[in-house]
């Protein structure tokens, strides 16, 4: 496959990619929310550490994740924990697989990072198809009641810490107001 057909590339974002990214929230919601968000938590250093993660084809950034800190609060030794919020993707790359690329990339990458679990409050039937299962099953509660409570996902990592570690999730302050928990 040569270069000029091949798909989009995920990487770790740049500095040089923070108006891209702001441009790829607004296009992907239409709105100014997402995009505000991102500026936030980017700027918030109770999301610290974070990740974020582009997808660029030919120059233009067509998606973007981002990754925040988050902490299991269970009483026991803290577990390297991130949610996903917000993901976009710009309305012509919508289900080419863009999504789903960001999200393993950055799995991937936490994973490397010792990060054991990640979040996400989204539709069930799209995260289930990249690993994310209910959470609410295994003890790790959202910080507000969810409906669907099945909105509410985690995705280990570690192979090992789901069933062992329980408790409520504390996010970065700029994602902690009520309204952004709302499916």
């Amino acid at each position: 496959m040569s270069a000029a057909h091949a798909g989009p590339v995920c990487r770790m974002a740049t500095s040089a990619d923070r108006v891209g990214i702001l441009e790829v929230h607004q296009r992907a919601f239409g709105r100014d929310e997402e995009r505000l968000l991102v500026e936030s938590l980017l700027a918030d250093p109770s999301a610290q550490p974070l990740l974020s993660v582009v997808a660029e084809l030919q120059g233009e950034l067509l998606g973007h994740a981002l990754f925040t800190a988050v902490t299991v609060l269970n009483g026991g030794a803290p577990t390297g924990a991130s949610i996903l919020a917000p993901l976009a993707v710009v309305p012509s790359a919508q289900g080419s697989g863009v999504g789903r690329g960001l999200i393993e990339t950055g799995c991937r990458i936490l994973a490397e990072r010792g990060v054991a679990l990640v979040f996400v409050l989204g539709d069930p039937g799209y995260y289930a198809r990249v690993g994310f299962v209910p959470a609410l099953p295994h003890g790790l509660k959202a910080p507000y009641v969810i409906e669907p409570a099945a909105a509410w996902q985690v995705r280990a990592l570690d192979g090992h810490v789901l069933g062992a570690v329980r408790g409520v999730v504390r996010c970065a302050d700029a994602l902690a107001p009520e309204h952004y928990w709302r499916e």
